[in-house]
């Protein structure tokens, strides 16, 4: 554990803020449950309350090398530990710019865009499950949400977010997705995955995930093998199956996994286009 120490010593400024991978370093932390958020942040002079907060989930407010960073009290802890790494993301690159007040849209949309939330997120997603740690210990085991649970025990964070970071940096060609009964919310997907390889927007009526949504009384069944065609917006996909497993993260909310176990069924459906399509993100904590 990390003794937070009487002032700010941590070495960054808004023109060189410290990368998270290097604070890391700077403070000798090696193991994902010496990740501190809060003696992290009082290092870098930025001090964690929790309060009750109504309009967003947490804020910053900071003035010369000090900060206080508010985080909703109602959260639950691993929204608590993002929010903390999000806002410390803000100190370390947005100080002395204003004030900021973060909402839980925020953090689950803004991923993609070229905008402090957006660095902010990648921020606490970097620092909360460093690649140096979290990559490791997703080689060669399969994808699945039973896997997912334990590394978001390991890391204390979310089930979402660690599936986001197990589909960056996990062995497989794979994506996840939320879902509303009405389709996808967002979706993204690993660098191995073609960018013309897209989920429909309307769920297929064999999947796990649809099932789901129309009755509250079905229960996850765990990886399912189904026909691609049922999730994949591709003139092949027909011809393929993909591994499916879908959880329910909140009663509305149907989080998804898609992998191929086969790296050559996935590669097989590159299309010389290359199409971009609104509705991909990157990292929703988060609780």
């Amino acid at each position: 554990m990390i003794s937070p120490p009487s002032k700010a010593n941590c070495s960054v400024s808004p023109t060189r803020p410290i990368s998270p991978a290097n604070l890391l370093y700077e403070l000798g932390i090696e193991d994902p449950r010496d990740i501190d958020v809060e003696a992290i942040a009082q290092h870098c002079g930025a001090t964690i309350v929790y309060a009750p907060l109504k309009g967003c989930a947490a804020c910053i407010l900071g003035y010369g090398d000090r900060a206080i960073i508010t985080i909703d009290s109602a959260s639950s802890p691993a929204r608590r530990r993002f929010s903390g790494g999000h806002e410390l993301g803000h100190w370390m690159h947005d100080r002395g710019k204003a004030a900021l007040a973060c909402t839980d849209s925020q953090f689950t949309s803004e991923w993609f865009s070229e905008n402090p939330e957006k660095r902010a997120n990648r921020y606490a997603a970097d620092l909360l499950m460093p690649v140096h740690m979290f990559q490791p210990r997703t080689q060669n085991h399969p994808i699945s949400f039973h896997t997912v649970e334990g590394l978001a025990n390991t890391f204390q964070t979310s089930t979402t977010a660690t599936a986001i970071r197990w589909v960056e940096y996990g062995s497989f060609p794979s994506m996840v997705l939320c879902s509303t009964v009405r389709g996808r919310t967002w979706f993204t997907r690993s660098d191995i995955v073609p960018r013309t390889v897209w989920p429909h927007e309307s769920l297929g009526r064999d999947t796990v995930a649809f099932g789901l949504h129309r009755s509250a009384a079905i229960m996850p069944p765990g990886p399912t093998v189904v026909n691609a065609a049922q999730w994949i917006n591709h003139p092949r996909s027909n011809s393929y199956t993909i591994c499916e497993d879908s959880v329910r993260i909140t009663p509305n909310l149907v989080l998804t996994l898609l992998w191929w176990k086969d790296e050559r069924q996935v590669l097989d459906l590159t299309d010389e286009e290359d199409d971009e399509s609104e509705g991909q993100t990157r990292y929703d904590d988060f609780g």
